[in-house]
């Protein structure tokens, strides 16, 4: 017993580190969202009180924010979800050639957000890049994929998707990975299709692995900045303007109580986020009990 209280004291200074560096700016941000902060004066600082929160409920441009955000958000895991899940079962089946692959199917995950979208940028040029190149030979385009506002969000949405789609790949992969054969042997014997086996074993073991990643890259998608910002800024108009570039922009315009209390929204949007989807994750478990 006198052991394990010791040990607690090892975890103080893991918990000064945490304070110092999450907890006293949360809690300046937040502190500066109840007011009236100009940078322009910069000593005039009024307080506020929640008026830059409520002046969201009919601030049309806030509004459109959270729906591009959430349009974004649902549609990128959909897509890296889809696509992850399909690779992982087409890996778990042995064949030639299979890790040099598997390799190159996990640099994007390396690659620098900022440097990525770049290179995007210029594949989706409307004069220069190579994919409108080829659908002009086609007879398909050119097409103007960061100019057009219904092309624009699908655009930063499949760049958002290349980039990750390694992740939860790898993650369904791992997962697949330590299934028992034995359970998919036995099925195989009774008698069982691909499609059975997959709808009855594998999804129900899987289940907690998907929620997991869902989890994390949900979260990561409605945070998403810096391949936004490259690709479109925001455009065109207000087209790809998430939550995430509205806080950029009020942070320029040296609008901090307005910013800091858009970055407080976000984070109890993402809290509330993770805790329906953890929620989801440890009911099956809480059942039994």
């Amino acid at each position: 017993m006198a052991a394990g209280r010791a040990g607690r004291w090892f975890l103080l200074p893991g918990l000064v580190f945490l304070f110092a560096i999450d907890l006293v700016p949360l809690a300046y941000s937040c502190w500066v969202s109840f007011y009236n902060w100009w940078l322009i004066r910069p000593r005039d600082i009024r307080f506020v009180g929640l008026a830059n929160y409520t002046r969201f409920a009919d601030d049309p441009e806030f509004t459109r924010a959270v729906v591009v955000t959430t349009l974004f958000t649902v549609g990128a895991v959909l897509v890296e979800f889809l696509a992850g899940l399909a690779l992982a079962l087409l890996f778990a089946q042995p064949f030639k050639f299979l890790r040099p692959i598997r390799v190159l199917l996990l640099l994007p995950l390396f690659v620098v957000p900022v440097v990525g979208a770049t290179m995007w940028r210029v594949i989706f040029h409307p004069e220069l890049g190579v994919l409108n190149y080829y659908l002009a030979a086609t007879g398909l385009g050119p097409l103007p994929w960061l100019s057009d506002p219904r092309l624009a969000l699908v655009s930063i949405t499949l760049v958002d998707a290349w980039r990750t789609i390694p992740f939860m790949f790898l993650v369904m992969y791992a997962g697949l990975e330590v299934l028992p054969a034995e359970l998919f042997e036995a099925a195989a014997v009774d008698g069982a299709s691909a499609w059975q086996s997959f709808r009855h074993i594998t999804v129900p073991l899987l289940t907690y692995i998907m929620l997991l990643a869902v989890l994390i890259r949900g979260m990561d998608a409605f945070r998403e900045f810096d391949i936004i910002f490259v690709l479109t800024g925001g455009g065109p108009g207000t087209a790809t303007q998430t939550i995430q570039i509205l806080n950029y922009r009020a942070f320029g315009l040296g609008h901090m109580g307005e910013a800091n209390a858009i970055g407080i929204v976000t984070l109890i949007i993402v809290a509330v986020m993770c805790y329906v989807l953890m929620r989801a994750v440890l009911r099956p478990q809480a059942a039994p009990s």
